[in-house]
This record gives C-alpha cells, sequence and structure tokens, in this order.
C-alpha cells in the first residue's frame, strides 16, 4: 500500500526533516494492515523495518508477559515500536491495525544525507570547510624535499602530497597504508568551469586538488574556494550518502581521486575505534558522550549522561570542543554517527564510536 507524506510528517525524526527527503523515505515505506490477534513482529528478533502505528491499538508484550497498551492516538505513538533492535518486546494487535514500515537502512542513509547539508564557513589551518580540509602550506617532509631546478609538475606533486599528509585525517592511518594510498591515486585533468563532482550524485571517489583552484557551490551557504592540497567528496563515500553540493575548478588543473574501495579499506577503517560501554571509565575524567541524532529522537531514547548535538549543528559548534577530550560518539546515530566522527578526527579531535550504545538507555 503507498503512504502519503502527510502520513510520514506524524512520526518522529520524519517530521524535523524537508519534502525532499519525506519523499525518499515514503519510497522506502510500506502500509500493511494488521488483522485482530495477529504478531506484528516478535522481540529478541533483529528487524529489517521499524514499525509505526498509524491506527488501531497494539499490545506490547516483554519477556516476563507484561503487556502494555499503545492506541495510535498516544502521544508516544510518534515513535517507532521497535526502536531498539532487536525489540524487548512483541507486538501483537489489539484490535485491527495499520503499520507503517520503513526501512532500517534505508532510513539511516536518509537521515545522514538530510544532515549533510552544512552551512559552510571559510576556514584555514587545518579546519573543516564544508567537506574538505585547508591547510596551511608547509615543508616538513624530508621524503618530498626537492631542488629549486626541479619542474613545477614535481613542485606541485609534493605540495599536495604534504598537505594532505599534514592533516589531522592521516595521523590515525597506518604508514603501510599511506605508502598504499599514494599507488591507488590516479590523476584526472581537467578543464577551467569543469564539474568534478556534482550535488545529488552518488559518491565514487575522494578527491585531492594537486594543481590548479576549484569552488565548493553548496545547495546552501557561501561558495568556497579550495586551492592545492585541499581534499573533499569524503563525506558521501563515510556517511554513504549521495554528494552535498557541486565542486567546480575555476581554473586549469589537476585532481587526484581514490575509488571508494580503496578509500574505505585504507583511509576509513582506520579512522574508526569502538568501545563498549564497560571501557568508558579508563577515558576518565577526560571524555564525553555525545549522541549527534535530532533533538526528539534524543530525548526519546538516550545514553545516561549524554550530550545532542544533532550532526548539522556538530559542524559549526567543533572549534568549541574540548581538544582535550576524548568525544565518544553513540552509535544509534548510524551512518550519521561515523560522519561525526569524521569530522572531529578531521578537526584534531579524539572521537571514538561506542558500540551498542542502547545498552545505555534507561531501563
Amino acid at each position: 500500500m503507498s503512504v502519503e507524506k502527510s502520513t510520514l510528517f506524524k512520526f518522529h525524526p520524519f517530521s524535523e526533516l524537508a519534502p525532499e527527503y519525506i519523499e525518499r523515505i515514503a519510497n522506502a515505506s510500506e502500509l500493511h494492515s494488521v488483522a485482530k490477534g495477529k504478531i506484528v513482529f516478535q522481540r529478541g528478533k533483529s528487524l529489517p523495518n521499524l514499525y509505526y502505528l498509524v491506527d488501531g491499538d497494539i499490545s506490547l508484550v516483554d519477556a516476563s508477559f507484561e503487556s502494555a497498551s499503545l492506541s495510535a492516538q498516544d502521544a508516544a505513538s510518534q515513535f517507532a515500536l521497535n526502536e531498539l533492535n532487536p525489540s524487548k518486546a512483541s507486538a501483537v494487535a489489539a484490535s485491527n491495525v495499520t503499520v507503517l514500515a520503513v526501512e532500517r537502512r534505508q532510513l539511516d542513509l536518509i537521515m545522514a544525507a538530510s544532515e549533510s547539508s552544512p552551512e559552510l564557513e571559510v576556514s584555514v589551518s587545518g579546519n573543516l570547510v564544508g567537506g574538505s580540509m585547508v591547510t596551511e602550506e608547509i615543508n616538513y617532509l624530508d621524503a618530498y624535499t626537492i631542488e629549486q631546478s626541479q619542474s613545477q609538475a614535481a613542485v606541485e606533486q609534493q605540495d599536495w602530497m604534504s598537505r594532505l599528509l599534514d592533516s589531522p585525517l592521516f595521523n590515525s592511518v597506518p604508514a603501510a597504508n599511506i605508502q598504499k594510498l599514494f599507488t591507488r591515486f590516479e590523476s584526472v585533468s581537467l578543464e577551467a568551469g569543469e564539474t568534478i563532482v556534482e550535488e545529488g550524485q552518488e559518491g565514487d571517489y575522494f578527491y585531492v586538488l594537486a594543481s590548479g583552484s576549484a569552488k565548493v557551490i553548496p545547495g546552501t551557504g557561501d561558495i568556497v574556494p579550495l586551492e592545492t592540497g585541499d581534499y573533499f567528496g569524503e563525506e558521501a563515500l563515510v556517511g554513504d550518502t549521495t554528494r552535498n553540493a557541486t565542486v567546480l575548478m575555476t581554473t586549469k588543473g589537476v585532481a587526484m581521486r581514490l575509488s571508494k574501495g580503496d578509500f574505505i579499506t585504507l583511509l576509513q577503517e582506520p579512522l574508526f575505534r569502538y568501545v563498549e560501554l564497560e571501557q568508558l571509565p579508563d577515558f576518565e575524567p577526560q571524555l564525553e558522550i555525545l549522541d549527534v541524532r535530532l533533538p526528539v529522537e534524543h530525548r526519546h531514547f538516550s545514553v545516561r549522561g549524554s550530550k545532542n548535538i544533532a550532526l548539522r549543528k556538530l559542524r559549526s559548534q567543533l572549534k568549541a570542543l574540548d581538544p582535550g577530550l576524548t568525544y565518544v560518539i553513540t552509535d544509534d546515530g548510524g551512518s550519521r554517527s561515523k560522519v561525526a566522527v569524521q569530522l572531529m578526527v578531521q578537526s584534531g579531535l579524539s572521537a571514538v564510536i561506542l558500540n551498542n550504545s542502547n545498552r545505555g538507555y534507561p531501563q
């Protein structure tokens, strides 16, 4: 049964989203009619769908066979019946009911995409700029030190490599991976006015500007210039989302690109460190638990003591975060949690992901 967008707006977190994202969620959703007495889903099973009660009454039965009733008119029905996965309760239709089934995976990607349209801010010295990193020119890499007599092409190659290696993103990358990275990059010659990436397209490559200049044109916000050594395109790969901005060459130049597969293996996987609840005392008192979901999601279920900074807001608050702390990002944000870690590490902050964070929810 097709889903009307007006139906989705009744539920959280859809009520917080722009219409274009609601359309995508509608395409990943179905309405199901369930007869009285039938099971909607069973507790203890990992379910690919989130279920929302659209009409009727549901009984939620826990492992002790204690039952709680929920009506479609109740305020609690604005949230998914099985927000925790696996669910701690079975859902049984107490009347003829209509439920909305939304694919978890698609919702995760859509939520990450909806939060990946930052308000761009021009910055230097290793601070994030609209999904790219701008760093000051440095000369410390002896391995790439060259004589003045060498060609301009060699100078430019040394420059982009130096800038890239000096960015905080590479602090977590093993030396062996860095070696492989520079053998996997491929060169792309570009003309002035040529589009490198286009907003709305699927992410396929990570880019570094090796020569020339370009500009980031976001859907909202100011245009941001890019110069030799600036990189871009990583956020769509980390979040597995579409591009959140268009990048155009303003002069003739060369971009080095790394395939999505190589990016994930050589750059992304070393970036993410996972911890368990039991390990948190090892980081105290120098830690802060962050939840990067929307405020309405945080209020419904969240880890005890966690601070809520929605992913979209996180970008503008990176400079205010304490570099002396380890930030523990709850994994209930899905792809948004990974994008948050990537943004923080790029800014020189220490960030890890809290595995199975729903174990830290109040009972």
